[in-house]
């Protein structure tokens, strides 16, 4: 074959760029830099540590009784050179040496190398893999032991030690004479070292990879060798590493730190690359389970072979780096891409994706659809941009994959639409302001920078709301130095925040009720031993006594080390949380100190707004660090605060950042003085990101009125030409207002393959050259602001066609693996979506939460709010009351909230008013016209739609599309009927329960309301005609009046079917049984047999509880005593109203009561047997935590809270 390959022949030598910093694992072909000479002794200062903290040998108990006498003797000689000089030693006695220290520094081994030669470091190396030093809590106890025959024992047995890997080094640079020789020993010793310490042998020694590929067959007693899958670096049998795939859980090819749950690895980049090096493209197949994570995926990302890229597309969908990788691989390397994008999809079955996390069966499917579109749309994507491609990579691929291509070929391209006819374009698709003119820029002036008093301003009453929280009176009530003479200096450590049991902090410790529930949570915790000694005796710790003398002393610098190196804040750092409102009763000065420096380290706090309250002004350098580190949870404590330091910042999240456009905006306008006085400078530098926020900032005060204070503030500089100047780019038009410099178009924007807009005048499709000018306004969205060209394009194109480009780009976009940078390509949907677009992207929302999208899934749920129309509010409802994630359905019920309030409604009310029409006021709505074939639909009494043909037969599901059907009219039909089915059924799901829950909770409505919402409207009146409905004075809502239906004919009709009038001034609700006499139901329920109407859930046969005499006087009901229920009865009574409290409670409100279920034994709620029987124990009321009688409680609220338990009890 004559033409050259494009990519890398299969035995070619992978040649790669590393990380600064990083470099292979070494090996005798590539030994690296020499290793540089070691100045400062550590062999002399072993041990010393363990003296220090003993200060005499002898106050230190040693435990080694159960080695051999000759390893006894070497431990002996070990503990006597402690503190000592220390000679030349055997090399038992080194290894013992540096186990006691818990040395296991590279450092080290140079050293020993340099003073006794590297035959003897490997003699140390191989006792080092018989002695481990035990964990003891006790710092003054010293435990060794052997590593056990079957377990490495001590925590770190199944990974690399750097003390031993630093070997691999020393011996890649040995003459050939000493590297044979301290290879000999080292095999020789292999027999003898623990089989769990072995793989790390042959990690020592990649030039005999026979070793790995020998002990890739290792078996133990042990269920598993984890520390077999180091040997993946190494072997190169196929068979052996074959037999290593099913290790991969020390994730041996990633760098990270040490963590509460992972032992750290630093060696991991350099592992993979050292592979890569020395056994190029073969080392690919076992790498597939770890290509999406980082150090793995950007050392693959620069090789150019289909085997990478094939391996890269398979684990696209793990996270967004991994998309990213493909996007950048598919750039650099076209030819690996496309050949390999054809040879996946000329599989029948394309492989599984590799690796964790594992896909369940049942999503597999929507899983494998999801990825053959991605892979598709990425093939037609590189072919419709290079059309060379597919004839460059034909000769190199498989018959199969070259009829994939010929497919694609065959299918006729989009037709260019030329730019030359603009005569129908609106102007701004033609001659943009960006294209024809040059942008008005600010002059160059030299302002020197102007001081203005910092301010600090609390709404009234603020402070003292928050002085008067729970924990703020808690821990107020005396000094710091008070508390830790009334409690023990432990127990004030843990209340700041030190200790390893989080659990007990966030939920007792902070909120100051672990006094009060001390007892309880002993009993409770009976147990787990660890957590009843904090709930006693505070903080658990050797490092305790230094702590506390710290805090006396008022040593902040120690008290700061000895947390960030305390174990658990160290593994879990975003668990570990200082306690502001104690740190406010600190010296003042102290105090502040304290927020410096724990901003300085990027540590986490609670109380902060309580903490400023008392601090004030003083505490501003501290909350600037924390509103750089952490602006997102921070930023609202800030608009407490006016200083010029803060402007910019502010400034930069109004210019750039969505999320908190509004915080910056009510900053920004509560300080205006502040705002100009520090930003009105920046607008006439170099421009940048921080003249443009600058400017924008500036622009927003003059537009809310504040023109004479900005003239004010300028003319302070007392110059001629900066007011005029500044005045003149305050008053640009929006149409003027983009950036200098026009963003680059991304790598995944190629408009013509999407749906194009079309003209509303003459329907035809916007040209190329005008898609490219849509891009450049959409690139030019900041700050969640579009550019104000982008509205005018909605009045001239149709909305359905923006809608369907829309969505394509953020498809695309999503494809590309969702760059931040890039994030106008999602916003596009809230200017341009449509209903579709908002079921669409709901959809989507729903599952990110599962594919760890969190984030992403928040930003859709603003993009619905931003949608403006009532179906992205419906689907808004809809994930606050169905979504999975309980987070989510939080986030979306506080959208919902701020769009309540903005229109002045409660949140009921908002979801009364998103009921849509579905169409049902067209009469041809429910017609669905499929050419030869009709069919209708008619909804049932839960509201499911219902489909019949034109034969009045009732169809079992969606029909399905036929040859003879008409090719235009019945995919749109199919399309429709399927939207309203799916509309209709998440409706109803919301629907009904919400007005079962409004005959629960006795909602009423105005009589204008009731027939608007209920009445008169398409699709709730099926529901309301299926109802009994109540008539109310105004003044007393609880005293029913009178009962009616409403007819098919919309006629208010009573008991006696009898037309009535409803007076205008009444409130209307849904008629509860015990309002209504007995006579009333019993008429009513004859009506509605009689007409075969069908309620929607039960209302005159609801089951009602009324009390006895005895029992209302009470405070707890006794009735149900001996019943029991199972946990799965238990939890189907959160959908009556009923909360889950304790483990052993649920608890319903009742306004200023609350009734109280106890059961027993209990049951954890995050591992639940629905069938596990629960006994009851008691049901008692309160008030104000109070007890109460049952007297006192509205009969109507009372039936409905205990209707749930007697049905479960019964």
């Amino acid at each position: 074959m004559d033409k050259e390959l494009p990519w890398l022949a299969d035995n070619a030598q992978v040649e790669l760029k590393y990380k600064k910093g990083k470099t292979p694992l070494s090996h005798r072909n590539w030994p690296g830099e020499p290793v540089p000479v070691i100045t400062e002794s550590l062999i002399q200062t072993l041990g010393d540590e363990l003296l220090q903290k003993a200060e005499k040998k002898k106050n230190i108990v040693w435990r080694y009784e159960n080695f051999s006498l000759e390893w006894q003797s070497a431990i002996t000689q070990a503990i006597n050179l402690i503190g000592e000089h220390k000679p030349s030693v055997p090399a038992r006695t080194m290894a013992a040496l540096a186990c006691i220290a818990q040395n296991d520094s590279q450092q080290l081994l140079d050293e020993i190398v340099q003073q006794e030669g590297l035959e003897y470091a490997t003699e140390v190396v191989i006792a080092r893999q018989f002695i481990a030093r035990c964990y003891e809590s006790d710092p003054l106890v010293v435990t060794l032991q052997y590593q056990n025959e079957d377990y490495g024992y001590g925590y770190r047995s199944e990974t690399y030690n750097e003390f031993d890997l630093r070997l691999r080094k020393h011996l890649s640079l040995a003459e050939e004479s000493c590297w044979q020789r301290c290879a000999d020993k080292l095999i020789a010793a292999l027999p003898g070292i623990t089989k769990v310490r072995r793989p790390f042998i042959a990690l020592i020694l990649p030039e005999k990879p026979e070793i790995a590929n020998e002990l890739a067959s290792l078996e133990s007693s042990r269920s598993s060798l984890h520390s077999k899958e180091w040997l993946k670096v190494v072997a190169t049998d196929n068979t052996a590493v074959k037999k290593l795939e099913r290790y991969w859980g020390l994730d041996v090819f990633s760098d990270r730190e040490a963590s509460y749950m992972s032992q750290k690895n630093h060696f991991g980049y350099a592992a993979c690359a050292a592979l890569l090096r020395e056994q190029g493209l073969a080392a690919i197949p076992r790498l597939a389970m770890y290509a999406h994570k980082e150090d793995c995926g950007s050392l693959l990302v620069q090789i150019n072979h289909p085997q990478v890229i094939h391996t890269l597309l398979l684990v696209a969908d793990k996270n967004k780096p991994s998309l990213q990788r493909v996007a950048k691989y598919s750039k650099n390397f076209p030819h690996a891409t496309l050949a390999a994008l054809a040879e996946l999809l000329a599989l029948k079955e394309p492989p599984a994706r590799p690796g964790y996390p594992i896909i369940e069966d049942k999503k597999l499917p929507a899983q494998q659809k999801a990825r053959d579109e991605y892979w598709r749309t990425l093939l037609q994507t590189l072919m419709a941009s290079q059309p060379q491609l597919a004839a460059e990579v034909m000769p190199w691929l498989s018959t199969q994959a070259r009829a994939v291509l010929k497919s694609y070929l065959s299918a006729l391209p989009k037709p260019v639409i030329d730019g030359t006819d603009n005569s129908n374009l609106p102007e701004i698709l033609v001659s943009p302001p960006w294209r024809s003119k040059k942008k008005m820029t600010a002059p160059r002036l030299d302002l020197a920078r102007l001081e203005l008093t910092p301010q600090v301003y609390w709404q009234p009453g603020e402070r003292e709301r928050l002085a008067a929280t729970e924990p703020a009176r808690y821990f107020s009530t005396e000094s710091l130095a008070q508390r830790m003479e009334q409690k023990s200096g432990r127990v004030v450590l843990q209340e700041l925040g030190f200790g390893d049991d989080v659990w007990l902090f966030l939920n007792y410790i902070l909120p100051g009720k672990l006094d009060a529930a001390r007892n309880s949570l002993i009993v409770q915790w009976h147990y787990y031993q660890g957590r009843v000694e904090e709930i006693l005796n505070g903080w658990n710790s050797p490092e305790a006594q230094l702590a506390e003398q710290a805090l006396r002393s008022g040593h902040v610098e120690a008290l700061i080390n000895i947390w960030e190196n305390d174990n658990y804040s160290r593994y879990r750092p975003e668990k570990s949380v200082w306690n502001l409102y104690l740190l406010a009763q600190l010296p003042r000065e102290m105090a502040l100190t304290f927020w410096l420096r724990i901003n300085e380290k990027k540590h986490l706090f609670a109380g902060e707004d309580y903490f400023l309250s008392i601090l004030g002004l003083d505490a501003l350098p501290g909350l600037m660090l924390a509103f750089l580190h952490r602006p997102k949870e921070t930023f609202p404590l800030i608009l407490n605060f006016g200083a010029t330091e803060l402007a910019l910042p502010v400034a930069r999240v109004w210019h750039r950042f969505a999320g908190q456009r509004n915080l910056a905006r009510q900053w920004i306008l509560q300080w205006p003085e502040h705002t100009a006085t520090a930003l009105i400078p920046l607008v006439f530098i170099k421009p940048s990101d921080n003249s443009e926020a600058a400017l924008l900032a500036l622009r927003l005060l003059y537009e809310q009125g504040h023109g004479e204070l900005l003239q004010t503030v300028a003319n302070r500089w007392q110059r001629a030409d900066v007011w005029p100047a500044l005045e003149q780019l305050l008053k640009q038009g929006p149409m003027d207002i983009y950036p200098a410099r026009i963003p680059k178009a991304p790598d995944f924007w190629h408009p013509a393959m999407w749906s194009r807009p079309r003209l509303i005048t003459n329907n035809q499709p916007v040209t190329d050259d005008a898609l490219e000018i849509i891009g450049e306004m959409l690139r030019f969205t900041q700050g969640g602001r579009f550019y104000s060209g982008l509205e005018q394009l909605k009045t001239f194109c149709q909305p359905q066609t923006l809608a369907a480009f829309a969505w394509d780009l953020f498809t695309a976009w999503q494809q590309a693996g969702a760059p931040a940078k890039d994030n106008w390509a999602f916003l596009a949907l809230s200017l341009f979506g449509d209903e579709s677009t908002a079921r669409d992207l709901t959809t989507q929302i729903l599952a990110w939460p599962q594919e760890g999208k969190s984030a992403r899934a928040v930003i859709g749920l603003n993009i619905l709010t931003l949608m403006n129309n009532d179906m992205a509010l419906i689907q808004l409802h809809h994930v606050s009351q169905r979504a999975k994630s309980s987070s989510l359905r939080e986030n979306a019920a506080e959208f919902l909230q701020v769009v309540a309030e903005n229109r002045g409604l409660s949140q009921e009310e908002l979801a009364d008013r998103l009921v849509p029409t579905l169409g049902l006021d067209d009469p041809q709505a429910l017609i669905f016209d499929f050419g030869p074939r009709q069919f209708t639909v008619r909804f049932d009494e839960n509201l499911n739609p219902v489909i019949f043909d034109q034969q009045n037969v009732r169809q079992k599901s969606v029909p399905r599309l036929r040859a003879d059907d008409d090719q235009l009219k019945a995919p749109e039909a199919l399309a429709r009927l399927k939207g309203l089915k799916k509309d209709a059924t998440q409706v109803s799901k919301n629907l009904l329960p919400r007005l079962e829950a409004a005959l629960r909770t006795t909602r009423r409505w105005s009589l204008a309301d009731f027939h608007s919402l209920f009445v008169n409207h398409p699709f709730t009146r099926l529901v309301t005609q299926r109802l009994i409905w109540g008539v109310y004075p105004a003044n007393e809502p609880r005293r029913l009046l009178n009962a009616f239906r409403v007819a098919a004919e919309g006629e208010f009709c009573n008991a006696q079917d009898e037309p009535i009038d409803l007076p205008a001034d009444a409130l209307i609700g849904i008629a509860h049984p015990l309002e209504m006499a007995a006579e009333m139901r019993s008429e009513f329920a004859q009506l509605f047999a009689d007409y075969e109407i069908m309620p929607p859930f039960r209302q005159l046969s609801r089951r009602t509880v009324l009390l006895t005499p005895d029992e209302s006087t009470s405070n707890s009901l006794t009735r149900w005593e001996g019943k029991s229920a199972t946990v799965g009865q238990l939890m189907g009574m959160r959908y009556k109203g009923w909360e889950s409290g304790y483990e052993d409670a649920f608890v319903y409100d009742l306004g200023e009561y609350r009734l109280v279920l106890k059961f027993s034994p209990g049951f954890n709620h995050y591992n639940v047997d629905s069938k596990a029987l629960m006994s009851f124990r008691s049901l008692r009321v309160y008030r104000d935590n109070k007890s109460a009688s049952f007297a006192e409680l509205d009969v109507f609220d009372l039936s409905e809270a205990l209707s749930a338990p007697d049905v479960i009890f019964h």
